[in-house]
């Protein structure tokens, strides 16, 4: 009876163990959005909300998990400088005897964006991807309504992200620009005044403050502002993606000049008058309040 009883033990523990090494097996690799591998990308395993196991991505960008049966898991892939994104798996209705030899290795490749500062990521705070057992086919598939719509609404973050590269680049032309100017020799296009009293005005020129500057064509667009603006600055707050812009339009003896100020969410800020890049103090000196006491405001959305 001893003897049974002992036989009966060992085989279900060969049964258990058995069991234990029974596992779904996935495998992929970590790309940037330009295709190169992301080696070292941390890949960690949840279930249940509890950390599982952790892993990280070969220098190639492989990796691979072996997934337990009948359990659920978060897979997260991150790393530094890019926006981590996770997949879920569920191997939950997949019996013992249907893994060897019927399941495949599942290839779940991942794609990590490059992090931008300005850009909600918060769509990333869910699954990416879901994949679970579908007794129809006996197989593990993936849900493509669902892959679909986040496919959708990554193409959002992308053109967020465009908007934050083009305002970069914005700014950095502009500075390069006002750097050129700052450097010893530089001939600006606009003559300087020594004092706006000293200043004759001509037939061809203006003072702004104490700047003088070209006198314009009363083009139809001029005349159009003109028509559409008073006598001193009025000023117009533009909420833009990723940038806020404080537009002031100048209309002094007939002449109408266009100025903005764009302050960019990661905190740039660069100056414009009729698009010429200009510095911060003449942005303020040529549309201050205080020189032109027709000073309106109104806020507009872009």
């Amino acid at each position: 009876m001893n003897r049974l009883k002992l036989i009966a033990f060992l085989f279900l523990s060969l049964h258990y163990c058995y069991s234990q090494q029974i596992t779904i097996h996935f495998k992929g690799k970590i790309f940037t959005e330009k295709n190169s591998a992301i080696g070292g990308a941390n890949i960690h395993v949840v279930q249940d909300e509890f950390l599982s196991s952790s892993t990280q991505a070969d220098v190639d960008g492989n990796y691979n998990l072996y997934l337990p049966l009948n359990r659920e898991f978060d897979i997260t892939v991150s790393k530094e400088g890019y926006v981590q994104k996770k997949y879920f798996v569920s191997t939950k209705g997949i019996k013992e005897n249907q893994v060897m030899p019927k399941f495949p290795d599942y290839v779940a490749d991942v794609v990590l964006f490059t992090r931008y500062e300005g850009v909600d990521y918060s769509l990333f705070d869910q699954p990416i991807n879901k994949y679970s057992y579908n007794p129809k086919n006996n197989n593990i598939d993936y849900d493509e309504a669902y892959l679909k719509d986040m496919k959708a609404a990554m193409k959002e973050v992308q053109k967020a992200e465009q908007e934050v590269i083009k305002a970069a680049r914005e700014k950095e032309l502009a500075d390069k620009k006002l750097a050129k100017q700052s450097k010893v020799g530089y001939i600006p296009q606009r003559k300087p005044a020594i004092a706006s009293t000293s200043v004759q005005n001509s037939d061809k020129t203006i003072v702004i403050s104490n700047t003088v500057v070209n006198k314009k064509a009363l083009t139809p667009n001029v005349l159009a502002l003109l028509a559409k603006y008073q006598p001193g600055v009025t000023e117009e707050i533009i909420q833009g993606k990723n940038v806020y812009i404080i537009q002031r339009i100048l209309v002094k003896e007939e002449e109408v000049w266009i100025y903005q100020k764009k302050i960019f969410n990661w905190g740039g800020v660069a100056c414009f008058r009729d698009n010429e890049s200009i510095t911060e103090g003449i942005f303020d000196q040529e549309t201050s309040a205080n020189l032109n006491p027709s000073f309106n405001t109104t806020v507009s959305s872009k």
